[in-house]
Parts: C-alpha cells; sequence; structure tokens
C-alpha cells in the first residue's frame, strides 16, 4: 500500500513538475511577446551560471526543469500532507503557494540577482520583469494544484 502511494506521489509530482515548469515559461514568453519585458528567462539563468552566452541556453534549461520537477516534488507533498489533493483545494492552494514562491523569486531577481548578473543585458531588471516571473510562479503552481487535482493521489 505504501509503496502504490509514492509510485503514485511521485509519478503525479513528476508530470505537476513538468507541466507546472512549462506552462511556466508559456507564460512568460506571452508576456516577453507583448514587448514591455524583455530577456529569456532561460538565458538569463543559464548565463548566470557559465558567465557567457555560450551554452547558456542549455545549462539553463537543464536547471529550469531540474527545479520545476523538485519544486513540483515539495508543492505536490505540501498537497498531500495538508489534505489539499482534490479540487479546488489543490488549485487554490496551488495559485497560493506560486503566489508566494513568486513574490520571493522576484524580490531576488529584481534586488540581487540583477545586480549580480555577468551579462550586461541581464543586469537592468525593472517591477514588469518581477510581475512577470510572479505571474510566471502563480501559472506554475495552478497547474500543479490542476494536475495533483485531477491526480489518482
Amino acid at each position: 500500500m505504501t509503496a502504490m502511494f509514492l509510485v503514485k506521489y511521485l509519478c503525479t509530482a513528476l508530470v505537476a513538475g513538468v507541466g507546472g515548469g512549462l506552462a511556466m515559461q508559456l507564460a512568460m514568453r506571452l508576456i516577453a511577446h507583448g514587448g514591455h519585458v524583455k530577456g529569456d528567462m532561460i538565458l538569463a539563468l543559464g548565463s548566470l551560471i557559465t558567465k557567457t552566452r555560450d551554452n547558456a541556453y542549455r545549462v539553463g534549461l537543464i536547471v529550469h526543469v531540474t527545479a520545476a520537477i523538485g519544486f513540483g516534488l515539495v508543492y505536490t507533498l505540501l498537497m498531500v500532507t495538508l489534505g489539499y489533493t482534490h479540487l479546488p483545494l489543490s488549485l487554490m492552494l496551488g495559485l497560493g503557494v506560486g503566489a508566494l514562491h513568486g513574490l520571493i523569486v522576484s524580490l531576488m531577481l529584481v534586488w540581487v540577482v540583477a545586480d549580480q548578473h555577468p551579462l550586461e543585458e541581464f543586469k537592468e531588471t525593472d517591477l514588469l520583469v518581477g510581475l512577470s516571473h510572479m505571474a510566471g510562479h502563480v501559472v506554475y503552481g495552478a497547474v500543479i494544484g490542476l494536475i495533483v487535482g485531477l491526480s489518482p493521489l
């Protein structure tokens, strides 16, 4: 019984993490496509690590997918622990945790990371960049909550 629950949890968290990460990336690209926010989150993340544009997209993509799955495990565990594995509670908790997560990431990005970024194009951030990251994380949390709510957990 415990092994079966663990398999369901891990599969759900994996699907939720990947789905949430894709939805987050799509949401942020749509916001950037509007022309008010510049920059590519995956390239910025990768170049923060590589200190150059060379291989930055690949590194950023690996880090982003890994983080999406890791946070998917955490969000799903939180929902299971609190007993919020059914809709609409899982969706509401996902939205709330995504908003908190987005707020933390946005503040760190705008106030800390931008100052330390090795590429000039990512050194200047503004409120719109922070808000796009906030929105991306809210979408991520919503997708996690939706997938958990639809899962057999």
